[in-house]
């Protein structure tokens, strides 16, 4: 009988977590034991990607070297009391290699060990299958105008009318008032942070989570907020967090940006267009603003152009159906 069988769901569970929360340290022997470069290999390697599911003896395997290195390390004791704990907090543990984990963000191609889909996920409030509907990130500047934040209301609470799912990073400006607008129009909305404990959040989006009737989930790769860790650090957290909202997308699209050197709205461009993911952008109606200046340099690294949101749609529609 494989490990996969013999092992609870809370022992693969507290496996899985106590090893990823040292992933950068262990991976490499990881490879080494199976067989494989990087970890878009591994997981093409245990996962049938295309079907979503698993391949029975090569997670077996897998769950084999991460008990042997857990064992190894002395962690094998502490992790289903500590999985357990994060259970108690609210927060559900989901693998790459279980149903609940995202099918698009399992096929994200990277091509390195730099940029990889994160091995698990940790969710609060998701009261949905997110692989029940294709879904669609709406992403933008914090910092938007009177048209941006009407513009994302509108995209999202048209995005949610049609049974998509709405991603987004959860932040002020674009971000919070697609939320918004998708749950007007009924629907669900991911956030993506860049971890959960504790949960920061802007004033806003804080309320609509606490206010969303469980419409709203938050989920991130880490669990924890790192302790010591420098600006530059957290910066780069964030930075990783993008891959997840255009990885989790069928399509991003872009309300309206800054023209800023350390815009998240270009990572989130780069990360989607350079892995193969579509990128839509709203022409700006403001002509020589930081605005618009954001929108040719969008357009000029390969975003598709929606002269307005009818069009926006259309497009969606085309690219989720």
């Amino acid at each position: 009988m494989g490990l996969a069988r013999v092992l609870s769901d809370t022992e693969v569970l507290g496996l899985i977590h106590v090893i990823w929360r040292r992933w950068r340290e262990l991976r490499s022997y990881v490879y080494r034991s199976i067989g494989v470069r990087n970890t878009e290999e591994l997981l093409a390697w245990v996962m049938d990607v295309d079907r979503c599911r698993p391949i029975g003896e090569r997670l077996d395997r897998f769950l084999e070297v991460l008990r042997g290195v857990a064992e190894r390390l002395g962690l094998m004791d502490s992790a289903v009391a500590e999985v357990k704990r994060v259970l108690a907090m609210g927060v559900e543990v989901i693998p790459f290699f279980f149903e609940r984990y995202p099918c698009e963000l399992l096929r994200y191609r990277t091509g390195t060990d730099f940029i990889y889909p994160p091995l698990v996920l940790y969710a609060m409030r998701l009261h949905i299958d997110v692989n029940s509907r294709p879904a669609v990130a709406i992403v933008g500047t914090r910092r938007c105008s009177a048209w941006g934040r009407t513009a994302a209301f509108e995209l999202g609470k048209r995005i949610a009318e049609r049974n998509l799912l709405l991603v987004t990073g959860l932040a002020e400006g674009i971000d919070v008032s697609a939320a918004l607008g998708a749950i007007e129009g009924g629907g669900y909305v991911i956030g993506v942070r860049p971890w959960l404990a504790p949960l920061t959040l802007p004033h806003e989006s804080r309320r609509v989570v606490e206010e969303s009737s469980g419409r709203v989930a938050v989920v991130s790769e880490n669990l924890f907020k790192p302790g010591s860790s420098s600006r530059r650090a957290i910066s780069y957290l964030y930075y990783l967090r993008n891959r997840i909202i255009a990885g989790m997308s069928r399509v991003v699209i872009v309300v309206e940006a800054r023209d800023h050197p350390h815009s998240g709205s270009m990572h989130q461009i780069e990360l989607a267009l350079k892995r193969g993911k579509p990128v839509v952008i709203l022409e700006h109606p403001e002509q020589g603003s930081t605005y618009w200046r954001a929108f040719e340099k969008y357009v000029s690294k390969g975003a598709r152009v929606a002269r307005d949101l009818d069009e926006a749609v259309k497009v969606v529609e085309e690219l989720t159906s």
